[in-house]
């Protein structure tokens, strides 16, 4: 904690104690005041203690490439179940690949919903990424249509 809010909270500890020294136990005040002043500095080195020792809640950035990265090896496993099953394609494959899709297309301003999107795609790989009844092409096919996601 910075120290000027510690000295203030200190200040009023020790302003507190001492009102309540004379008033409570009828003491003169200037014992008061020298009871007060030694609470009042355990209150502010306390005080500024816990402000260092309090957790930052705050999450690192992640590095640029991080987020992409595990993606990519999440799909790789998961092209290989959709390969077998065309529900996982849909389920589990193609909501990422709209997501990779969409970020690439964000860059350049363009929404997935907007018309330039399959322009920007082309008519197959939109076709891959939006439509519910997409099949999973080929590997080599697939291969080449994520090349050109890249590329965008």
């Amino acid at each position: 904690m910075k120290p000027l809010p510690a000295i203030l909270v200190g200040a009023a500890a020790g302003v507190l104690t001492a009102v309540l020294a004379g008033w409570l136990m009828v003491m003169p005040v200037f014992w008061a005041v020298a009871v007060a002043i030694p609470i009042a500095a355990v209150t502010t080195m306390a005080v500024v203690v816990t402000g260092v020792a309090a957790p930052m809640w705050a999450a690192l950035p992640a590095p640029d490439e991080a987020l992409t990265t595990h993606q990519a090896s999440a799909l790789s496993s998961r092209f290989a179940e959709a390969a077998k099953d065309p529900g996982r394609f849909r389920t589990r494959v193609q909501p990422r690949l709209r997501k990779l899709a969409a970020d690439t297309l964000r860059h350049r301003g363009i929404s997935l919903s907007d018309e330039r999107a399959r322009l920007v795609l082309g008519d197959e790989l939109h076709t891959l990424i939006t439509d519910r009844d997409a099949r999973l092409p080929s590997p080599r096919r697939l291969s080449e249509l994520l090349g050109r996601l890249e590329e965008k």
